[in-house]
């Protein structure tokens, strides 16, 4: 029995060996062969990041020109050519001067004839305030006299008497408290068995009798005090608001004789005022029938809706006041308006170098800066319902004039490089259903792990790998059957 197994147990085991020796081979085979386009190694290198995006060449600054004319009365009546270079001064634009010279000489008119009778009136009003100082000076004589009188009794009489009637008080009291207190003293002694009767009723009758000296001076003093004095004070008071209600009057009816004179004189000079802002208006506008430019720059007619249709000016065209007729753009100092997606909005700061490619000029490179990123996303448009993008402009470097504003610009941003990071190809990043990323490591004996992934930058053929795996490991490209 023991020599059957052994027998069928060799051919056994042979046959396991030859199958682990084809599928040994197999493997080394496929590492062999399609295992270097299967996988990639984990390597540290530097990561440049380049945003590419189109935008359009447009100036820093631009001066709109319009018409200063109040209403519709502007009427083109010559306008310069669409497209051409214009110096500093030129007239740009000539509007219809004859309605505003016909204004300038009736206001003319009108200003000399309102001169004269504001003249008459300050005239007239001088004299009406000569008239009524005399009666004024008199009634401020009289409210001084009162003010006087007042001081004299607050300051003088109110007081001098007001101390005396104290004083008078203060003696008498000092005489019933002496005189009290000799016989608070008697009937002490009556007490201790010195009694002298005559002596007590006398000592009585003396307090008895300063006290109501006492009380006779003390009313005296309090009546003054809180009577007296006061109605006094009222007193003079009264005459000097009276004093000062006639000076009031007196001003009062003084102000009402010259007020017609006055009140002719302001509307005279209102009048003149007012013509006289109408005519430096008429001046004005005047001038501004002729348009000059305030820099030199090219001239582009501003296209708008004019007549039921979208045109641009033309000679015989009524302009509105501030409707604008053209813009002079800035050509020294340009910039690109274009945008970036919101993926790579954290690519792109402000300070970062630009190349600027124009498709006139595909040969030349034109420097730029990022100078400004918007904070608010807008939508891509028809073409991209679901993307959203970021506003970008870029100021381009120094002064070239072939470049001109509404050029379709291609521009590569240069972002901050990532030096010695770890960089894995984009073929080698996958993500789960919650958009995590991961990648699948291939371990000792060709074993495949799924290890999540922290990235950070990343360009068009690689990306950085902040943490997940090792320098050196080695990654699938394609995910495993």
């Amino acid at each position: 029995m023991n020599r059957k197994y052994k027998i069928i147990g060799l051919p056994v085991l042979a046959l396991l060996a030859v199958l682990f020796t084809l599928i040994a081979s197999r493997r080394n085979v496929d590492s062999a062969g399609n295992g270097e386009l299967l996988t990639a190694v984990v390597q540290r290198g530097d990561l440049k990041v380049a945003i590419q995006t189109v935008g359009v060449v447009d100036a820093a600054k631009s001066h709109m020109i319009s018409s200063d004319i109040r209403g519709n009365k502007g009427k083109i009546i010559y306008l310069v050519s669409d497209g051409s270079w214009v110096e500093k001064g030129e007239a740009l634009v000539r509007l219809d001067p004859s309605p505003f010279e016909t204004e300038v000489h009736h206001l003319q008119g009108k200003v000399k004839s309102l001169e004269a009778a504001a003249q008459a009136a300050k005239q007239l009003v001088s004299w009406e305030k000569n008239q009524v100082n005399q009666n004024i000076a008199a009634k401020e004589y009289e409210l001084k006299v009162a003010r006087l009188d007042i001081a004299r009794l607050v300051k003088g009489e109110g007081p001098l008497q007001l101390s005396q009637y104290e004083e008078e008080m203060r003696k008498a009291k000092a005489e019933y408290e002496r005189y009290s207190s000799f016989y608070n003293e008697l009937k002490k002694l009556e007490k201790d068995g010195f009694d002298n009767p005559a002596e007590l009723v006398r000592a009585k009758e003396n307090a008895g009798t300063y006290r109501e000296k006492y009380d006779a001076a003390r009313r005296r003093f309090e009546s003054y005090r809180d009577y007296v004095l006061p109605s006094m004070e009222e007193a003079a008071k009264a005459k000097v608001e009276n004093s000062m209600l006639q000076l009031a009057q007196s001003k009062k009816a003084a102000v009402f004789k010259i007020a017609n004179a006055v009140a002719d004189a302001h509307q005279a000079e209102a009048k003149l005022e007012t013509v006289q802002r109408f005519l430096e208006l008429a001046r004005t506008e005047l001038e501004n029938t002729v348009i000059r430019a305030p820099q030199s720059g090219i001239a582009i007619l501003y296209e708008a809706f004019r007549d039921g249709q979208k045109r641009k000016p033309r000679e015989g065209d009524t302009v509105l006041m501030n409707q604008p007729i053209l813009y002079l753009p800035d050509i020294t100092s340009l910039i690109v308006r274009t945008r970036v997606r919101e993926v790579d909005l954290h690519k792109v700061e402000t300070g970062q170098k630009a190349a600027v490619l124009i498709d006139a000029y595909p040969s030349i490179r034109f420097k730029a800066e990022v100078q400004f990123v918007g904070a608010l996303a807008t939508g891509a448009g028809a073409g991209n319902k679901t993307g959203k993008y970021f506003q970008v402009v870029l100021g381009v470097s120094g002064r070239d004039m072939r470049l001109r504003p509404g050029m379709t610009a291609r521009v590569i941003i240069q972002a901050e490089p990532t030096v010695n990071a770890l960089l894995l190809p984009v073929q080698a990043i996958f993500q789960d259903n919650s958009g995590r990323p991961f990648c699948y490591v291939v371990s000792t004996f060709n074993r495949i792990e799924k290890v999540p992934l922290e990235l950070g930058r990343e360009n068009e053929m690689r990306v950085e790998v902040v943490s997940g795996v090792q320098q050196g490991d080695r990654v699938r490209l394609i995910a495993p059957d």
